[in-house]
């Protein structure tokens, strides 16, 4: 697993910011890293050289012209707000739109892959070991986080008198947490603890998590995986369609750590239906768009709301999609939140054009964070802003579901950026200092997905 070397400093993943900062160009790997305080960079697939020509699309001038009536105000909004972004990021950059990558190892796609194959597909076998993982806590329903006092007695410190001996059951995957592998003078610690869901790293420096098959029979080979968590980061492992399970383990650590159970920034990225995620599969979501609304209010997200939170809602282009969350009956209407400001990501090729034709009827280069303050107290109706506003973000995509880590961005917005909590619901990857939820949490975390940074001499 790549480490961490004293002295070393992750890159800079804003590429471009214009003085009233609504105007962002990042580079969305680097933005992952950074977030981590992490100097070794995350594996991606090639960035976009060329825009995408999609299927199905009108050709002639004359098709173009007779869809035009079909684009809404607001999309129209949008388009002219990218545009004016754009063309002031190329202004200032002369070079590629994104750093340079490193390149994750292609896997074939054969036409028929069986179970047994799918596991020689990485991606594929660590989102099998995670559904796996998250739904483990959900058959013990207690023990449901980690006990870093029984891992630090196994490095060495001095045992608590007042613990209770650890009592050794059979469990299928095993765990264990230890410094970053530069620390070679401290032992790493073999997994012996059952595998739990939920950890908080209290420390102020990454630790690495060994998640081990309990082999018993000889000769077998155990697999063995391996993440890295960042300082004062906590995860919950655990599908959000079984918000129960979330609520113990969240008291449980809680209680354990004293940590915040209200949070001044909330960020989610729901599982909305769309045909490439259907495709994925890694939410197993029917209903449509009202099954999810319907889940995300079962979540009683608002609960953990700090007064006056900056609460954030990734949305796709559709506009039923955003009136999910600001109609009528809507999540921020539900949870009284009011809109303040929109931040519309564009997805851009290497040179900086949209990734599709803006004014594709098929698909649109670009998604939305809809931003809302929760209210100040119990009695204060929140409404949204007449002219909310808006911000353009640029990045040339990378691997599916990958999105810019915000950190950076929204820092600004907090009441100390140097001592606040967060909280993202459905994220892939973990922030230093962040809460995490989803039930692919740690997902690019994974030591598959990082090489180690050059080393000095």
């Amino acid at each position: 697993m790549p480490g961490f070397k004293s002295g070393m400093q992750p890159r800079k993943a804003i590429l471009y910011q214009n003085a009233d900062q609504d105007i962002t160009l990042i580079d969305i790997p680097t933005s992952i890293a950074a977030a981590q305080g992490r100097p070794d960079t995350l594996l991606s697939t090639a960035p976009l050289d060329t825009p995408y020509q999609l299927h199905e699309e009108p050709k002639s001038s004359q098709a173009k012209k007779n869809q035009s009536p079909h684009l809404t105000d607001l999309h129209i909004e949008y388009r002219s707000a990218i545009h004016a972004a754009l063309a002031e990021i190329r202004s200032h950059i002369t070079g590629p739109w994104c750093l340079p990558r490193k390149l994750m190892a292609q896997v074939p796609k054969p036409r028929d892959v069986d179970r047994d194959m799918q596991l020689h597909n990485p991606e594929k076998e660590i989102e099998s070991r995670l559904r796996e993982w998250s739904a483990l806590d959900r058959s013990k329903g207690k023990d449901t986080h980690f006990d870093f006092q029984k891992m630090m007695a196994s490095l060495g410190a001095a045992p608590d008198p007042n613990a209770t001996a650890f009592e050794t059951v059979a469990q299928k995957w095993l765990v264990s947490y230890g410094p970053p592998r530069d620390d070679a003078h401290v032992p790493l610690a073999e997994p012996t603890e059952p595998w739990t869901s939920s950890f908080h790293n209290p420390e102020d420096h990454p630790l690495d998590l060994r998640v081990r098959e309990n082999v018993t029979q000889p000769g077998l080979e155990a697999p063995e995986y391996r993440f890295t968590v960042p300082s004062r980061a906590t995860f919950f492992l655990s599908d959000s369609t079984h918000s129960d399970a979330f609520r113990t383990a969240f008291r449980e650590l809680t209680d354990d750590y004293v940590l915040p159970r209200h949070f001044d920034l909330v960020l989610l990225d729901p599982p909305w239906p769309n045909r490439s995620a259907r495709r994925k599969g890694a939410y197993e979501m029917t209903g449509g768009m009202p099954q999810v609304q319907r889940m995300l209010l079962k979540m009683d997200i608002d609960n953990y709301f700090e007064h006056n939170a900056l609460v954030g809602v990734w949305i796709t282009n559709k506009e039923a999609m955003r009136a999910h969350v600001l109609g009528e009956g809507g999540l921020f209407e539900q949870w009284n939140v009011g809109l303040v400001e929109e931040w519309i990501w564009v997805k851009v090729t290497t040179q900086g054009e949209p990734m599709f034709d803006i004014d594709s009827t098929l698909r649109k280069p670009y998604e939305v964070l809809l931003l809302g303050r929760a209210a100040p107290n119990a009695w204060t109706r929140m409404e949204h802003a007449r002219v909310p506003k808006k911000k353009v973000i640029a990045a040339v995509p990378d691997v599916h579901s990958r999105k810019p880590c915000l950190k950076e961005l929204l820092e600004p917005y907090m009441p100390d950026a140097s001592d606040y909590s967060a909280l993202e619901v459905f994220s892939r990857n973990l922030v230093t200092g962040w809460t995490s939820w989803g039930n692919e949490v740690i997902k690019f975390n994974w030591e598959k997905y990082w090489a180690p940074s050059p080393r000095s001499e």
